[in-house]
């Protein structure tokens, strides 16, 4: 899937399909939709890791991923990319797990 991919099936609420990313080694994700949350003008995108490169993962890799969703409003482009930030990333789960139950 591609950046643009990506945010139009996270943000259509009646897509409960798997996410599925590529990184820049050409290594495979396979996530589970949790939701998302919009936040300081962001929009982020809880998931589950289920498998990379096919494979399911083990309790060593297995976790919370969360995406930071941006779409330029000038050129359209859509940006996907991951909240690697502690402070931001504990700042999302909280925000998630105190928003209400339609996402």
């Amino acid at each position: 899937m591609n950046d643009k991919e990506i945010i139009e099936a996270i943000l259509d609420d009646e897509n409960f399909e798997n996410i599925l990313m590529t990184d820049d080694n050409q290594d495979t994700f396979e996530m589970a939709q949790l939701g998302y949350v919009p936040l300081h003008g962001m929009i982020y995108a809880l998931l589950d890791l289920l498998k990379i490169n096919g494979e399911e993962v083990g309790d060593e890799d297995a976790g919370l991923v969360i995406l930071e969703l941006d779409i330029d409003e000038q050129t359209g482009e859509h940006f996907v990319s991951t909240v690697e930030d502690d402070e931001l990333f504990d700042e999302v789960v909280h925000a998630y797990e105190n928003a209400p139950e339609d996402h």
